[in-house]
């Protein structure tokens, strides 16, 4: 029985419940700032003057941060960063945590989806950093739509862009006659047909793609996304990012059509025992497993899955192909999905930060962040160059299309569209129900920032 539509209260309430803390702990930081803070306006970096930063990362390993910090020094002898490696699992927490009590750091690592969900906690760029003009000629379209507000004020900088790709078994393609990967999503529906080994009693011995399911698939929130993209939706509304409007009908060719609902019935065929392309379903070992061990023939992932495969599954003859579109001919859309660094708003020098955040992104050392991460470049002008790697070529060519939707909550956003996802999956909602409440929750989200 679909759930009613009042229901959509009840279970962003529950939501609050475990994500209570982290807003109230939030709420205390904004509280500190007002109080305790004094806002000067920034100069420029003044070398006479001892300066000591401290710099929080998730992803980048010290050693490499520390070869950047000496350069960084040989140019401002005064300024003085320590660079410290937090693990993922619990890094948004001990950053809210260490800026509520005033010991929090001067830079630190953020999420492409923040800036709608911590802007509170950081401080914008100064403007005699880098000119508008300037960061836009620097970096890709999907950072200014991440890191530039709606009034042009800059709020970080990302060392790299990663996007969504298509991973698959050339072993199970020769063996199936398929001789390339698919280009557009109808060859990968055939793909799938052909891939796909379900026996007498209904299980599946071999899926053809992980595709249909929320919760055991990675990044599924993501995949939806793309798709909703790819359909045409507008996930916000423009110069408006608080307004969630994905759930929309258009009029194309004389006819009413709502994209997310669209995608969203796509991408769950693949998981819907009834439809000629059902592959997957909630007791398929999670994907990138599924992946490695040769039960599952095609998957959607990121550059860092790359080091990852090549470690579990050493024998596994793979490649990677660009992201499936709607059509060879239409306008290419891909996904992003990165972190970069920005300023505290504690920092007593955000005139430093910037100044070496500035100096991290500059091209020599890009290239160099690059050769050593493998992480695919968020500078334009270094594309074409990384574009010839031949294991991560795929993710930086995609860079130049790759598009994402501001959140007012990336985890929270996350669970919603996993629960519209299985909603279908479980036969509780049609797609118009699970999007249309999916929708709602996240504008409530974003109405109570």
């Amino acid at each position: 029985m679909a759930p009613k539509n009042n229901s959509i209260n009840s279970l962003v309430k529950n939501r609050k419940l475990i994500i209570g803390a982290v807003v109230a702990m939030a709420a205390m930081v904004v509280l500190i700032v007002a109080n305790a803070v004094t806002y000067q306006a920034p100069g420029r970096v003044d070398p006479s003057q001892e300066m000591n930063l401290l710099m929080w990362g998730v992803w980048d390993d010290s050693e490499l941060m520390r070869n950047y910090i000496s350069g960084f020094k040989d140019q401002y002898p005064n300024i003085n960063i320590e660079y410290r490696k937090l693990t993922a699992q619990n890094y948004e927490r001990e950053l809210i945590n260490a800026l509520a009590a005033g010991r929090g750091p001067d830079i630190f690592a953020m999420h492409h989806t923040w800036l709608g969900k911590h802007k509170n906690l950081m401080q914008p760029m100064p403007d005699d950093i880098m000119s508008l003009r300037e960061y836009q000629e620097r970096f890709v379209d999907v950072v200014i739509d991440d890191f530039v507000d709606t009034d042009d004020t800059i709020w970080g900088f990302p060392l790299y862009t990663d996007t969504l790709a298509l991973f698959y078994n050339r072993d199970a393609f020769n063996d199936a006659g398929i001789a390339q990967p698919p280009r557009t999503w109808d060859a990968f529906q055939d793909n799938v047909k052909q891939l796909t080994r379900i026996d007498e009693f209904g299980r599946i011995n071999q899926s053809g793609a992980t595709m249909g399911t929320g919760s055991n698939i990675n990044r599924s929130p993501d995949i939806l996304s793309v798709l909703m993209l790819q359909s045409g939706a507008e996930m916000t509304e423009p110069n408006n990012p608080d307004r969630i409007t994905f759930n929309q009908t258009q009029r194309v060719n004389g006819q009413s059509v709502n994209p997310s609902e669209l995608a969203l019935q796509f991408y769950t065929d693949f998981a819907n025992p009834r439809t000629n392309v059902y592959t997957w379903n909630a007791t398929q070992n999670y994907s990138i497993d599924a992946f490695y061990e040769r039960k599952a023939v095609m998957m959607l992932g990121y550059s860092y899955q790359v080091e990852q495969i090549k470690s579990r599954a050493p024998r596994l003859n793979w490649a990677i192909a660009p992201l499936p579109q709607i059509s060879e001919t239409s306008s290419q859309i891909n996904y992003a999905n990165y972190w970069g660094y920005t300023t505290s708003v504690q920092s007593e020098h955000p005139e430093a930060a910037y100044t070496f955040l500035k100096y991290l992104t500059e091209v020599e050392n890009a290239q160099k962040y690059f050769l050593n991460t493998k992480r695919p470049t968020s500078r334009r002008d270094l594309v074409d160059v990384q574009s010839e790697d031949i294991e991560y070529g795929t993710f930086v060519r995609q860079v130049l299309q790759a598009k994402t939707w501001r959140q007012p909550d990336n985890n929270a956003v996350d669970e919603i569209l996993i629960e519209a996802i299985e909603s279908i999956n479980n036969g509780t909602a049609d797609y118009r129900q699970a999007m249309s409440q999916a929708q709602a929750e996240i504008q409530l989200l974003a109405d109570e920032k």
